[in-house]
């Protein structure tokens, strides 16, 4: 496996993390157009702090050290960011 191919699951890994938890947890959305922007901002922020962080980590790739850097710290900041834009789009398209 590729490494672009394996970046290309991981995001659609965590897209699906992200529609699993809009639509199993409905009760975690934000109520406020200010709630979710709130979370959009957070996200941002996390997502601007995540590439600095990942760069931190040493080794190689077949290391643990990347693997935990990926699984314990990209993939949660990545399906934040995107659970915020659906929660985002969710909040406004109920509002049409």
């Amino acid at each position: 496996m590729t490494r672009e191919t394996f970046l290309l699951v991981f995001v659609l890994g965590s897209a699906a993390l992200a529609v699993w938890v809009v639509f199993c947890l409905p009760r975690l959305a934000p109520q406020s157009l200010r709630a979710a922007g709130g979370h959009l901002v957070a996200a941002l922020a996390v997502g601007y702090a995540l590439a600095p962080a990942l760069r931190l980590v040493p080794g190689q790739p077949a290391k643990i050290s990347v693997l935990v850097a990926l699984f314990a710290i990209a993939l949660p900041a990545i399906t934040y960011m995107l659970l915020a834009g659906l929660w985002l789009m969710r909040f406004m398209a109920g509002q049409l």
